[in-house]
């Protein structure tokens, strides 16, 4: 079986880091800090099964998105021996601010 290196675009971190502060605001850091390591660790199961996200040629081609809690979209795209993590959509957000600017 396949292994892929999980890679983070600097976008997808920053929407991480983004939701760890509103949700430490919100919350508290303890709480914020397992909430995101979380979708770190769902994230990392995609070494193995890459392709078990949604298509979502409608995004961007050759775009996958995979649910977290149904709360949060992770969309990444799986490349030749790594699945690159492009974004992250938390609670009300669009697909469409995934990749905005």
């Amino acid at each position: 079986m396949k292994t892929y290196r999980i890679v983070w675009r600097s976008r997808a971190e920053a929407q991480l880091l983004a939701l760890y502060d509103w949700i430490a605001d919100q919350a508290d850091p303890q709480t914020a800090f397992a909430y995101t390591s979380a979708i770190e660790a769902h994230t990392a199961k995609l070494t193995t099964f890459p392709e078990r996200g949604t298509p979502r040629d409608d995004i961007a081609s050759g775009v996958r998105t995979v649910p977290y809690r149904r709360r949060t979209i992770i969309a990444y795209r799986v490349l030749e021996s790594e699945v690159e993590v492009l974004s992250l959509v938390h609670g009300g957000q669009t697909f469409a601010s995934m990749f905005d600017d």
